[in-house]
């Protein structure tokens, strides 16, 4: 009906916009238009979402299975003979090589379902450890960073309607202008409020024109930057030795790397001068709240964990992290980055951000899947060593989301492994680059085609609804695990622990989180759909049904609950402040 409204979500960047859905006059496509309900972007969309529709297109996606023919060419096929093809590499590699000879590899733009799925199905059917995705190229070291220092990787603790609110932003190696087009308005707001911006970047960016103060330092030196601010925190008695003595460990160590790094010699390193450092540390510390982001920048470095540790032992330093409109935070890019490794995806992760390694985590998991906590394989390679040994251990490859040929490091020598592989299976909505180099391509839907739930930056969990039927012959990546964990399972009928009901999927995800770090115990999709998302950790309440859902620990009002390592939570997380590096220039 051309009346018919579906109010979802873009499918690209952490944001995950709101906007609303509307039947092209054809029937066959759908019309963007504002949804001014949503919180994080208010009505507000960059070039990217108004044209999502685009991609919809039947004109420029598969709709029908591929196979490698004897001749080499791709060419259509049934369903059914694709999926005997994938079930028959897959199982082969498995009996002749070994279950670890099966690698799996995920996207950061699949749903929660797809990517619990994903991970269940690599560990419960193949029985690999060989699973990652590819969000370990965006946010790795922010997640190593805050996990070291806060006990927890989240993008941000806060919602961003707590940017404006702020005294001061530090944006380390981030461009919203054009990155997050939508986000911009917070930090505009900030400054119409009185609040400063700092922005942190070797390039004059349209976000850095719009900064108070930029400092440009040469590439790769975010390190000495961040260490040099730290000192000069410490040499003009800016520290809070109340919050460090109470709420942190290895000061000390901390303290010692950054009083090497004197205001001179980080000018000479940065190339930043000195009073400009000077006025960073004066408009950073002297309101009552500060923040600091960041982003690709500091984190795709040699050194990347431990610049993220600096800036983070910036905010402890100033006994900003925990406190109300204050923290550090990290600017997620992929659209589902954030909830696409909450739940499995990650080599080292069982789903609700537990740990592989813990017998309690793998005990609880393993029941809600009905399987033996023994069976579940230990921890595997990360994304690009997995990579990087295809064709070697790993034999073949089940690709979900992804086109590392275009986007993984040294994509040349990726391309090189994946074309040694024995075979290769991809279920995309194109016919990418990787997807050309496959045995068996399978094509499936998409954002506006169904329905699934993301989670964005903020750890705000999101319901994008289904506002379109996919074209006939594609099928969603949920059927495809169910009927290859029916032909993979033999006589186990696995495939009933792979419903093709997405909500059934969520459900499912539901128990497996529950008290773990990333608890979505108490969301539900009745929830979702009546509010504008809610934030995680969200546990059922312990005296009511798992249904009556939770508060959630973040929430509209902007109180920076949540920060660091969650309501309530001490910030020293497992093993306090972090670790200093030292700058090598």
């Amino acid at each position: 009906m051309r009346d018919t409204v579906t109010p979802t979500h873009c499918p690209y960047c952490a944001l995950q916009c709101g906007m609303n859905l509307t039947p092209a006059p054809d029937g066959r496509a759908v019309e963007v238009s504002e949804r001014a309900d949503f919180p994080v972007n208010r009505g507000a969309l960059c070039g990217k979402g108004r044209t999502a529709p685009a991609v919809l297109s039947s004109s420029v996606r598969l709709t029908s299975p591929l196979v490698r023919s004897e001749g080499g060419a791709l060419v259509p096929a049934s369903w059914e003979e694709a999926l005997a093809r994938v079930a028959g590499g897959l199982g082969r590699t498995r009996a002749e090589y070994g279950a670890d000879a099966v690698g799996v590899f995920g996207g950061g733009g699949l749903t929660n379902e797809k990517a619990y799925s994903l991970g269940k199905f690599a560990r419960v059917v193949l029985g690999t450890s060989q699973i990652d995705y590819n969000g370990r190229f965006c946010m790795s070291s922010a997640a190593a960073a805050g996990g070291r220092a806060f006990g927890l990787d989240r993008g941000l603790p806060f919602p961003l309607e707590d940017v404006p609110r702020t005294g001061c932003v530090i944006l380390v190696g981030s461009n919203p202008a054009e990155t997050m087009p939508p986000s911009l308005r917070y930090f505009t707001e900030l400054r119409e409020n009185g609040g400063t911006l700092i922005v942190v970047d070797p390039r004059r960016t349209k976000t850095a024109e719009q900064a108070d103060l930029h400092l440009a330092p040469r590439p790769g030196t975010d390190l000495a930057l961040a260490l040099g601010l730290l000192h000069l925190v410490v040499a003009e008695g800016r520290t809070d030795e109340a919050y460090i003595r109470e709420r942190t460990s290895g000061w000390e160590e901390t303290r010692a790397a950054a009083m090497a790094h004197w205001p001179e010699y980080v000018e000479r390193i940065t190339g930043v001068p000195v009073p400009e450092l000077r006025e960073a540390v004066r408009m950073f510390c002297e309101p009552e709240a500060a923040m600091v982001l960041t982003a690709r920048g500091p984190e795709q470095q040699s050194k990347g964990t431990d610049t993220v540790g600096a800036w983070i032992n910036l905010c402890l330093a100033t006994g900003r992290a925990g406190r109300p409109l204050s923290g550090y935070g990290c600017l997620t890019g992929q659209g589902n980055g954030q909830g696409g490794r909450e739940h499995g995806q990650k080599a080292d992760q069982l789903p609700g951000y537990r740990k592989l390694t813990d017998p309690a985590a793998r005990a609880h998991v393993a029941e809600v899947w009905g399987v033996d906590p023994d069976s579940l394989p230990g921890p595997g390679r990360s994304a690009y060593e997995l990579l990087d040994a295809l064709g070697t251990d790993i034999r073949s490859l089940l690709l979900m989301g992804s086109n590392p040929v275009v986007s993984a490091p040294r994509a040349a020598h990726v391309e090189e492994r994946i074309r040694s592989l024995d075979f290769l299976a991809v279920c995309d909505v194109v016919l990418s680059e990787t997807a050309a180099l496959a045995d068996v391509v399978l094509p499936v839907t998409q954002w506006a085609e169904e329905t699934g739930t993301t989670t964005n930056l903020e750890g705000r969990v999101l319901l994008r609804r289904r506002a379109i039927t996919p074209p006939e012959g594609v099928r969603s990546d949920l059927e495809v695990m169910h009927e290859l964990a029916a032909r993979l399972g033999g006589d186990r009928n696995l495939e009933k622990g792979f419903p093709t009901d997405p909500e059934e999927v969520f459900e499912e995800l539901r128990r497996a989180s529950a008290g773990g770090p990333a608890d979505y115990s108490g969301i539900t999709y009745r929830r979702l759909a009546e509010e504008n998302g809610v934030f995680w950790p969200c546990p059922a309440p312990t005296d009511g049904p798992l249904d009556a859902g939770g508060p959630g620990t973040g929430t509209e009002t902007g109180t920076g609950v949540g920060t660091g390592a969650g309501a309530g939570a001490d910030p020293r997380g497992a093993d306090g402040t972090g670790r200093p590096g030292t700058a090598d220039g």
